[in-house]
């Protein structure tokens, strides 16, 4: 097993291979030489034979000599070498299998511009995306954790208090209300979770048809009619007829999110406009509200998995919504962004590529 493993190693056939090529050139090299001197012109002179036959022969030995000092020489250098080629290999074997065990701060110091060079920044690059990954996993893992437990928490209290049979009528009325609101909360965060997992493993192209957009975001508008005339809020909606190729399901929610957000951050009796144009095969949408704003620490994260901008509305949602809309998005081959300012509210744009069929 260990002459296997010896003949297996990298080290071991880049030294094969450079001494082979080293020795089958020094070995035609000599005898090129030897036949050269045999038959060389001399030999047909009119010398003395036995002279010349004994200056052939010191002159073999020396060839002779040289070749083997040349190369042993050579193989001394070719091992250093190949040793050198090798030796990052192996700390970037070593450096992959502390990656493996879990070791995200592996780095790997080789400074070269070559070939070797390049895999060891990739490596590098790697293991730090890899940190990030597992950065981002635990957080997840403890947002979800901590959405799962406040509600159940708040379920199990009110729901002792209900079993105690202590309650007023009014009392019993207000913990079932809570009980039923939680339930609801919890639905939510469910249905949103599996709503990550599918987008995450989507091909958005095997769900395209082709279907109006004016009237799809005229259509979610509609359907949040009671959180907007709640707030009486003025709509100002500007929308091209536009056909759109792609997943209708799917894109109906990045509307219905952000026109909901800019309802749940519009001041009483504000403004929220709607418009929707195309320009040089580029399909835009705009929806602005003249509320709050984001603040310049929240913008960073405003599309982070469960992070809350408003942490005083923290029941109102559970900080996926716009990271679904960014991933149905980014789906659709489009873009999103925003421009907010304090005070004076938030302009969110999605670009659309017009995709013909």
């Amino acid at each position: 097993m260990k002459k296997l493993r010896f003949f297996n190693s990298i080290y071991t056939k880049f030294a094969l291979i450079f001494l082979g090529i080293w020795w089958l050139l020094n070995t035609l090299t000599f005898w090129v030489i030897m036949w050269i001197m045999s038959n060389s012109v001399f030999s047909e002179l009119d010398v003395d034979r036995f002279e010349f036959h004994a200056e052939f022969q010191r002159m073999r030995v020396a060839t002779g000599i040289t070749f083997q000092v040349s190369a042993i020489i050579g193989t001394i250098i070719i091992l250093l070498a190949v040793r050198k080629i090798v030796k990052p290999i192996k700390l970037i074997s070593e450096a992959s299998k502390e990656v493996a065990k879990g070791n995200f701060d592996t780095q790997v110091i080789i400074k070269s511009n070559d070939e070797i060079g390049q895999l060891a920044a990739d490596f590098n690059l790697m293991s730090k995306e890899l940190k990030s990954i597992d950065s981002i996993h635990k957080d997840f893992v403890s947002n979800v954790s901590h959405e799962f437990k406040t509600p159940i928490t708040s379920i199990k209290g009110f729901a002792k208090l209900i079993n105690d049979g202590k309650l007023s009528a009014d009392q019993l009325q207000e913990y079932s209300d809570i009980i039923v609101n939680e339930s609801e909360r919890l639905s939510l965060l469910s249905s949103n979770l599996l709503r990550l997992s599918e987008l995450d493993s989507k091909s958005i192209r095997e769900q395209a048809t082709k279907f109006s957009l004016d009237e799809q975001i005229r259509k979610s508008i509609l359907i949040l009619e009671a959180d907007w005339t709640k707030k009486n809020l003025n709509l100002d909606i500007d929308l091209e007829k536009i056909s759109y190729l792609g997943d209708e399901h799917l894109l109906q929610q990045v509307w219905l999110n952000l026109i909901q957000n800019a309802i749940k951050f519009s001041n009483q009796n504000g403004v929220i406009r709607v418009a929707l144009h195309k320009s040089d095969g580029i399909i835009r949408v705009d929806i602005a509200d003249n509320g709050k704003g984001i603040s310049d620490k929240d913008k960073q994260r405003i599309f982070d998995r469960f992070y809350k901008a408003d942490k005083s509305r923290s029941k109102d949602g559970n900080g996926l919504g716009l990271a679904i809309v960014k991933k149905i998005v980014e789906l659709s081959s489009g873009k999103i962004h925003f421009e907010s300012e304090l005070g004076k509210g938030s302009i969110f744009t999605v670009e659309l590529k017009e995709v013909p069929g």
